[in-house]
């Protein structure tokens, strides 16, 4: 019941073979390589019956509220209470918990003491896209699942029904996360990205009205946080460039622009800009009544401000 998954995934399916599996597991990758998706194959294997996962009554999916921004004490009480019940169907119990660095600390403390004395037929699937922001108290009582990057091969295989040109495009620009780039090509974001680009360099190169731009990014919101995402990636290859002169490429369709603004702008400028850049994104990201029109055309203001990337103001 692997529902094809991915290559690169499916080789991790093989250590449920064994009679004796450990209770729980952390598995931890970055965001975009395909946790959700062995997780979910994982969950089918262990609970080994036909019901999908939606309505099988011993899968426990938890997740964030609505109107919260962690997972809290009372989620994992509740979850808790339901595990040490009697399995519905006689057999195992899984209970999800994805980005388990969204817990709170009560939450980790009450989490850490149902995996010191589990119930019986049951099994834990955590996910984290951090792991270094998992206590060790909780690394150490679960078994140790690390998802890398597949090689291009494995990536392009699996995007094989996509244009291979646009494929390697998505490839490139989410670092060969192809659940992510699947995502981008799926959702058009190519096309944003070209999008970008053109902004980026028409700042640089023609002097456009960064007000204005910053005015049109905010417009299209969706988009916005992944945006913020792209700037910080140009100025961190800015400062590989600078810091190795015989580095070819990085990102292709914006190598052009990383290496000019390593020659006019010094890597102490460019790191306060990265920390600017990267603490924005953070802000959006909480969802904040914050004013993203203000924020961003001030974060531009910078961008003119440590690299003079612009002729108009």
């Amino acid at each position: 019941m692997n529902r094809n998954l991915p290559s690169w995934l499916q080789r991790h399916i093989n250590i449920f073979d064994i009679e004796q599996i450990h209770h729980a597991f952390i598995i931890s990758g970055s965001k975009g390589i395909g946790k959700s998706l062995l997780i979910e194959s994982l969950s089918e294997k262990l609970l080994n019956n036909k019901i999908s996962l939606e309505n099988n009554p011993d899968f426990h999916n938890l997740k964030i509220l609505d109107e919260k921004k962690l997972i809290g004490i009372d989620q994992i009480h509740e979850l808790r209470d339901k595990l040490y019940e009697s399995s519905f169907l006689g057999k195992n119990k899984v209970a999800v918990i994805n980005e388990i660095e969204k817990i709170s600390i009560d939450g980790l403390n009450a989490i850490l003491k149902i995996l010191e004395e589990p119930p019986k037929n049951t099994y834990f699937l955590l996910s984290t896209n951090f792991l270094n922001k998992i206590p060790l108290t909780i690394q150490s009582r679960c078994f140790d699942l690390r998802i890398s990057s597949p090689d291009i091969e494995q990536s392009l295989g699996w995007l094989s029904h996509y244009q291979t040109k646009d494929a390697l495009k998505a490839l490139e620009i989410t670092n060969n996360l192809p659940i992510k780039a699947k995502y981008f090509l799926d959702n058009n974001l190519l096309d944003t990205r070209d999008n970008f680009v053109k902004d980026v360099s028409g700042i640089i190169k023609e002097g456009k009205d960064i007000i204005s731009i910053s005015e049109k990014w905010i417009k299209d919101n969706d988009t916005l946080n992944l945006k913020l995402e792209w700037m910080s990636q140009i100025l961190s290859d800015s400062i590989k460039f600078h810091a190795d002169k015989s580095i070819e490429s990085l990102t292709s369709d914006t190598d052009a622009i990383s290496k000019y603004l390593s020659g006019v702008a010094s890597p102490e400028k460019i790191h306060k800009l990265i920390s600017k850049t990267n603490y924005l994104w953070n802000l959006f990201s909480r969802e904040t009544n914050l004013r993203k029109d203000y924020q961003l055309g001030a974060l531009f203001i910078d961008w003119e401000k440590y690299l003079g990337v612009s002729k108009k103001v």
